[in-house]
């Protein structure tokens, strides 16, 4: 399993589990505190969605035959989130359906508002903090697959340049059997009149002969 997936299942656990815990509390609380878990509760389920996108680009990355099981989890783990954003979405129609009525929520004790205000800066603050190590470790997922396109352009050019070198070669060495064919038509024509040039001459001294032999007789 890639490295950079089970960082990124490990944040959305996270993401899934602030959720969880805030819808909980969620339920019971009034007034500003029940805002603050209902902002809290759609911070936690929209990284969760944004975790879940990064895993489904870096599942691309594995090899095919083990994409299937990844995507299965992924496909959960969307389920899981689905579900939280409709107990959100319930908790959100509930407390519109009370301020349209006219309903007020009672404001809990200072000190307990405080904590709770506390509380939701640094979940927000961990939240961005795994957001920008996301955002980091992106970028370089960016510039390794920049550098190997980088490479596999060189490899390509020079590819390209033994390719142009072979077809010169082959060019050349085609420039050369044409000139040898031309050299052997022309060598089988001077062999075809050299051998009429031979057959003449022979037929010439046979021909002396005949006659030779014929000023004997008479």
């Amino acid at each position: 399993m890639s490295d950079l997936f089970e960082i990124y299942e490990s944040d959305f656990q996270l993401a899934l589990q602030e959720a969880k815990s805030n819808l909980a509390q969620a339920s019971s609380a009034n007034g500003e505190q029940r805002k603050n878990h209902l902002r809290a509760i759609e911070s936690a389920t929209d990284e969760g969605l944004e975790v879940l996108e990064q895993m489904g680009i870096e599942v691309q990355n594995l090899p095919s035959n083990q994409r299937s099981s990844y995507n299965a989890k992924i496909r959960q783990y969307k389920s899981q989130i689905d579900d939280s954003k409709a107990e959100l979405k319930h908790l959100l129609d509930d407390q519109d359906r009370n301020e349209l009525f006219g309903s007020r929520y009672r404001d809990e004790e200072s000190g307990g508002l405080h904590d709770d205000q506390r509380r939701q800066l640094l979940n927000n603050n961990s939240s961005l903090d795994r957001s920008s190590q996301r955002l980091q470790d992106s970028q370089r997922i960016a510039l390794e697959t920049e550098s190997i396109g980088g490479n596999i352009l060189n490899d390509l050019r020079s590819q390209r340049e033994q390719i142009s070198g072979a077809r010169n070669t082959l060019l050349t060495a085609d420039n050369y059997v044409d000139k040898s064919m031309r050299t052997l038509k022309s060598m089988s024509r001077r062999l075809t009149a050299n051998k009429f040039i031979s057959y003449a001459i022979i037929a010439v001294l046979i021909l002396l002969i005949f006659l030779v032999l014929a000023s004997k007789f008479w």
